[in-house]
Parts: structure tokens; sequence; C-alpha cells
């Protein structure tokens, strides 16, 4: 008893010395960054608080404490370089992060064009909208973070929202063809350049108790949740870190 007694405090030096040294380690890891880029429907429009509901901020509860999630979200953001705003103008922010997984979800405002979303121009370029995917991949892909690149097809338009007026019925019916084929351009890219891709598209398609009612395009609170859980079950696939 004498004997250990005579060791107590040495042994409680080294506890107390690992506990620290455990505190420290878990204080200082670096956290895994995650960039989510895309449009109104990233920023998390149509909520009361963004900042806690959009599929970002319930990516980052989903995800927990090792990771950081950063909303670069942009309302009427398109792919198109020749759309107005582009995410092409939101690189450099992107870019200075030097995110580890970078979640792109684009396309909703490129169907934009022809009459419908008022005078906005971006159904007459769609043409481009392949080559521009292929090259917004290439850029992010020479960061020296060496990211993890994830596409997805972007939420459906849902026209058996309720509240939806004839107006906004007519130009979804144009616009909602449009997204398929622009979701078929980012699947080949994503094959193309080996990266993953993420369908938010056929999951949520049909399910109006999701959406923002009288708008048929934007989530509610628990469609953005939808699309959280949609993200967070593809990365704990595929996260290598």
């Amino acid at each position: 008893m004498n004997r250990i007694a005579q060791f107590l405090p040495a042994i409680v030096l080294c506890t107390s010395l690992l506990f620290i040294l455990l505190a420290f380690t878990s204080f200082t890891k670096e956290k895994i960054k995650v960039a989510c880029v895309g449009d109104s429907i990233t920023y998390g429009a149509r909520l009361e608080d963004p900042d806690s509901h959009s599929y970002p901020a319930q990516l980052q509860t989903l995800l927990g404490e090792d990771y950081a999630v950063e909303n670069f979200g942009v309302g009427g953001c398109t792919l198109i370089r020749k759309g107005t705003p582009t995410v092409w103008n939101e690189l450099p922010k992107i870019k200075a992060t030097n995110p580890d997984i970078i979640i792109i979800s684009l396309g909703t405002n490129d169907t934009c064009g022809y009459g419908t979303c008022g005078d906005r121009k971006c159904w007459e370029y769609k043409d481009e909208f392949e080559s521009d995917y292929r090259d917004l991949v290439d850029e992010l892909s020479k960061l020296s973070s060496k990211p993890q690149i994830y596409l997805c097809a972007p939420s459906p338009m849902v026209l058996e929202t309720p509240g939806l007026d004839s107006e906004r019925i007519a130009g979804l019916t144009i616009r909602k063809p449009r997204l398929q084929e622009l979701i078929g351009m980012t699947k080949s890219v994503a094959a193309e350049k080996n990266v993953q891709f993420i369908d938010l598209n056929a999951p949520l398609d049909h399910r109006p108790e999701l959406f923002t009612e009288s708008d048929g395009v934007h989530p509610n609170k628990e469609g953005y949740k939808a699309i959280a859980e949609l993200v967070f079950r593809k990365l704990g696939n595929e996260i290598t870190y």
C-alpha cells in the first residue's frame, strides 16, 4: 500500500498529462473542409433561417465536428459562363478556402430562357453547358487540396406542389424537361472526369410535401433535410479521409 502511495503523485501527473495531450490533439485537429457550391437551393431560399436549415447547415449537423461545411450558394446562379450571376464569378472565394470536398449542384437556373424567367437568357447557350462543366471540374481539380468532387443532379421541379398558379405551372412545364437534359449532361461529365455523381432529382420528384407552396422549385425545411441526407449518405460511402 505504501509503495502505491509513493508512486501515486507520478501516476496522477502522467494521467493528467495524457488527458491534456489528448485534448490538445483534438482541439488542433484540422477539420475536413466541405464546400457546397450552387444556386438559391444550396443557399436555402424560402427558409426563415437558412443558416440553420439550408441543406449545407443540416449536412454540417450530420457530418459532425470533424467537418467544416461552407455554403457557397448564390441566388440565381448558373453554371453556364454567359449566365448572370454565374458560378464562375464565385471561383476566387471557393478556391480561397482550398476545400477537401466540393459538392456542386447547378443547372436549375440554366433552364431559363426563350421567354421563361423573364428576360433571362441561359437556355439560349445550353450547348455550352457540358463544356463549361468540364472546365469547372478541371479548374477545381487543380487546387492543392486535391478535392473530392461531387456533381449533383439538382432537385426537381414539382408541378404537384399546392398553390402554383397557371403562369408558374406553364413555366415549370417548359423547364422541367430542360432540367432532365442538363442532368444527362452532368452525368456524362461526372463519368468522363471520374468524379462522383449524386442524384438529388429522382428521389424528391413528385413529392410536393417537400417543397414550398406556390413555388414548386425550392424545398421547404423537410425538403432541405432530405437533400442533406442524400448528400450525407453518398459522402459516407465515398469519403477516403
